[in-house]
């Protein structure tokens, strides 16, 4: 199997044992209190983890627990000829090998001594990740269960490889090793990034530390981390990876950002304050809650309202969405009626929707088709071609029932209305030579294509694919 030149040098360097951090054994233990058991003599019940005795009338078996009342905790409850028992979890230690960061993962197996009645601990290093260079490292021998795999260590292995198969490394574990972790990361990529402080954020259990890594090589990880923004660290730090002043970054007045860190707010919520300039955190999330989290419908709603108000009018309306308010608005424009105040807050909200509803159904396609003319008209800019395709966007209701048609897809029924109101874009994509002959239909949402697909939902060929490639990116993205 060939290795790249990279990491075979970093593999000589890495030494085949490496040494243990100074408080290993009281971190192990730290996590070694929640696996025990409580042994039942009868009545009276010892604790495998304080070495107490207690009486309780609790019965012994699988799902059958109490709790301890000297260390406080919750154990299940076995008999006192219980013989084999044993129970599994994962650590992990960060380490530095040539200035790149190296994640070690370690097993715990801890096995129940019924002579002591005490469990004993056995941990072995199974695997390491290389994150920089992308590649995982791991003992040569492992062995598989049905779905599940494992890798086990021996002392008589010494040898490591570059694995490249699917035995499912779990990238979880129970806790990361901190006490070391900004010793460990100087010189490395993350050396600013305030690793420590993310994990303990997160609580330190099962976190997925590679995930954090990903968002730690982008700058604005260290910048939001360090504002106290850390679940925008945490969570898309790239949509702040941009540079000049406050507003530019944010979206938002400088001012706001005593709110922001106050709430350690979360970009569904940030966006909604971009939205309605209010720092009332409140407000905000009543608004992701009607809108179900659906910030684009907000958005499309705050063209027509202002938010905080409709936040308000929504408290005195029973079963009150945004989707459902979009809709109504939707239909006032369909029947052509002016969006004024009283419409916009009809006293009673469902009667309103629902009439809007039935009118809509007498007046029907006449609007709709007059709306996909007038986004032919503003789409046609778009149309584009090389020697072999062209294309061009949906110019009719009836158009796009016959592109429906020829390709047995869902573009009339699920998409028209959608396309005349300007929430997506509809795109036929055909062969010169057979102007008329359906080929690929295709959506575009934000500059995006967002489907692509021939008759019958089939995908896109290679010569398809990079035509429409082209066409996104220098005609709908207008880049040079």
């Amino acid at each position: 199997m060939y290795i790249r030149k990279e990491i075979r040098e970093f593999m000589e360097k890495m030494p085949k044992e490496m040494k243990l951090p100074k408080h290993w054994r009281k971190f192990i233990h730290e996590y070694d209190v929640e696996y025990n058991l409580l042994i039942k003599h009868g009545k009276e019940y010892e604790c495998t983890n304080c070495g107490k005795y207690f009486y309780s009338e609790q019965v012994e078996g699988k799902g059958c627990w109490d709790i301890c009342p000297f260390c406080h905790n919750q154990y299940d409850v076995r008999r006192s000829n219980l013989k084999n028992y044993f129970f599994l979890y994962d650590l992990a230690i960060v380490d530095n090998i040539d200035n790149k960061l190296v994640l070690r993962y370690f097993e715990v197996k801890r096995n129940y001594n019924y002579k002591k009645r005490r469990f004993e601990d056995n941990v072995v290093e199974y695997a390491r990740i290389v994150p920089e260079l992308d590649i995982e490292l791991v003992n040569d021998r492992f062995v598989k269960y049905m779905a599940f795999e494992r890798v086990y260590h021996t002392k008589k292995i010494k040898k490591w490889r570059v694995f490249t198969g699917m035995y499912g490394l779990s990238q979880y574990y129970k806790g990361i090793y901190l006490e070391n972790m900004d010793e460990k990361i100087k010189g490395t990529i993350y050396q600013y990034a305030p690793l420590t402080e993310a994990v303990m954020y997160l609580g330190n259990n099962k976190t997925d530390f590679l995930k954090v890594l990903e968002k730690a090589k982008y700058p604005s990880f260290e910048l939001l981390m360090k504002m106290g923004l850390k679940k925008l660290a945490l969570d898309c730090p790239e949509n702040f990876n941009v540079k000049g002043n406050f507003e530019k970054r944010f979206g938002i007045e400088k001012e706001l950002y005593k709110f922001m860190k106050k709430h350690d707010i979360s970009y569904n919520e940030l966006q909604v304050l971009q939205l309605t300039k209010r720092a009332n955190m409140d407000k905000i999330q009543r608004l992701l809650k009607i809108s179900h989290s659906n910030i684009e419908d907000l958005r499309r709603t705050s063209q027509y309202i202002d938010l905080i108000k409709l936040e308000e009018y929504s408290k005195t309306q029973k079963y009150f969405s945004i989707h459902n308010y979009l809709d109504y608005v939707r239909n006032l424009e369909k029947l052509e009626i002016p969006l004024t105040k009283k419409k916009l807050l009809p006293e009673n909200f469902i009667e309103a929707h629902d009439i809007s509803v039935s009118k809509v159904k007498i007046v029907g396609s006449k609007v709709l088709c007059r709306k996909i003319k007038q986004r032919y008209n503003e789409l046609e800019k778009n149309q584009y071609n090389n020697d072999m395709f062209f294309i061009r966007p949906a110019k009719t209701l009836n158009d796009i029932k016959d592109e429906a048609k020829q390709q047995n897809n869902c573009v009339y029924t699920n998409y028209s209305e959608s396309y005349a109101w300007g929430d997506t874009d509809i795109y036929f994509l055909r062969e010169l030579k057979s102007p008329k002959k359906s080929l690929v239909t295709v959506e575009v949402r934000n500059n995006k294509i967002r489907q692509k697909y021939q008759g019958g939902n089939e995908l896109v060929t290679e010569e398809q694919k990079n035509f429409l490639n082209l066409w996104e990116k220098q005609v709908i993205q207008k880049v040079a």
